[in-house]
């Protein structure tokens, strides 16, 4: 069962807390405090949990994890790349019998994947990285918030139309699976003049694509910082 940690506390936890047993908290860290109010719910409702927060952590956050206990810090630069692997191994588990799933734990290797992944995609992301609008598909909004945590303007596919017409170019993601929804946003898309479209289609599974695309945001970020120490060097 997912729930949103905006409403669950107050709403939703009340009524259906004699059915949840341990409950897993995921917070970036723009929303630390909504983990406080969730634990202090879970807490008052006898249900145990374990929270997986974003580094820096706030003042509040950090006293109430040391209350509650149950919790580990993440690097905020890597935060949802592991979140994504984790879900994934997660999924594996639970799945562990389906031939498909079997195929895929290969997949989950970041020593196995990360040199592939960059070799494969290294061209478009180059060029990407030099637009200011990132579009998404759903299923990769993490690779979306990653960059626009970089400074990227972020939107996903069905708002195309409202916000294109803002950018001289942009960088679409999404995956394999995702074409005929991009080639139906696409066809519905009126902004004249069309902006420069960079396509970056990731060829693997969707549930492993969200990953892929996050080493790849690691790779664009790893560029940046490079840049920018190069900068500093010839001032």
């Amino acid at each position: 069962m997912t729930m949103s940690g905006d409403y669950v506390h107050n709403t939703l936890l009340p009524y259906i807390s004699d059915f949840v047993e341990y409950a897993l908290l995921f917070s970036s860290f723009q929303s630390q405090g909504c983990v406080n109010r969730v634990r202090q719910a879970l807490r008052l409702l006898g249900i145990d949990s374990y929270a997986l927060l974003s580094k820096p952590l706030h003042e509040a956050t950090g006293y109430v994890v040391a209350e509650s206990g149950g919790a580990m810090e993440l690097d905020d630069s890597l935060y949802r790349l592991a979140i994504s692997l984790a879900n994934i191994k997660l999924g594996l588990r639970i799945g562990a019998e389906s031939r498909r799933i079997k195929r895929m734990e290969g997949e989950t290797k970041l020593s196995n994947i990360a040199r592939e992944v960059v070799e494969l995609y290294s061209k478009s992301i180059e060029v990407a990285e030099k637009c200011n609008m990132v579009i998404t598909t759903h299923s990769l909004v993490t690779v979306g918030e990653e960059l626009s945590d970089l400074g990227y303007l972020h939107i996903t596919v069905d708002k195309m139309s409202m916000y294109m017409r803002f950018t001289n170019s942009a960088a679409l993601f999404y995956t394999t699976a995702e074409e005929h929804i991009v080639r139906e946003a696409l066809s519905v898309t009126r902004a004249p003049p069309t902006p420069k479209l960079i396509h970056v289609k990731i060829n693997t599974d969707p549930l492993t694509a969200p990953l892929y695309g996050l080493i790849l945001v690691q790779y664009m970020r790893l560029r940046k910082t490079i840049a920018t120490e190069e900068r500093h060097v010839v001032i």
